[in-house]
């Protein structure tokens, strides 16, 4: 029951993913490292935070670019796939960046749209000191939320 509360608040957030597929290449845009098949960016701009059952999770938009040229003459193969050029997912970290599941993903061209709906894994995975990219992704994006919130006003 927990869990479908949080699919439908992560549901609220796919415009946001859609909107940012269509503009990959915004000015919030950051490096978070490589990967096993590219380079993963972080859209800092568009972080954000989610409240489920006490919960409280921090929203990751980011961008994989792909590099590794095998793989991707093998994603080609497919019809539908043949302008795939990287993938688009949504991060949801826990509150300490200690684990985090992957609340949308999917294969784009290079015009952001969508070639095929990977869907989601919301199993938290547990991040270790080896999965670099992870946690320089999450430090960024909460970085960036950090300092959009110290300027807005309390009332």
């Amino acid at each position: 029951m927990k869990w479908k509360s949080l699919i439908l608040g992560v549901m609220i957030l796919f415009s946001n993913l859609f909107l940012f597929s269509a503009n990959v290449h915004s000015q919030g845009l950051q490096v978070a490292g490589a990967t096993d098949l590219g380079t993963l960016y972080v859209d800092t701009a568009k972080t954000g935070t989610l409240q489920k059952a006490g919960a409280h999770y921090l929203t990751v938009f980011a961008e994989e670019k792909y590099t590794d040229k095998i793989f991707l003459a093998e994603l080609r193969k497919d019809e539908d796939l043949k302008d795939v050029v990287g993938a688009v997912y949504l991060y949801l970290f826990d509150n300490r960046g200690s684990s985090y599941c992957v609340a949308a993903n999917y294969l784009v061209d290079a015009q952001g749209k969508v070639c095929l709906d990977y869907g989601s894994d919301m199993r938290m995975k547990r991040l270790t000191a080896k999965d670099t990219t992870m946690l320089n992704a999450y430090t960024l994006c909460l970085k960036a939320l950090e300092n959009k919130k110290r300027w807005q006003k309390k009332f």
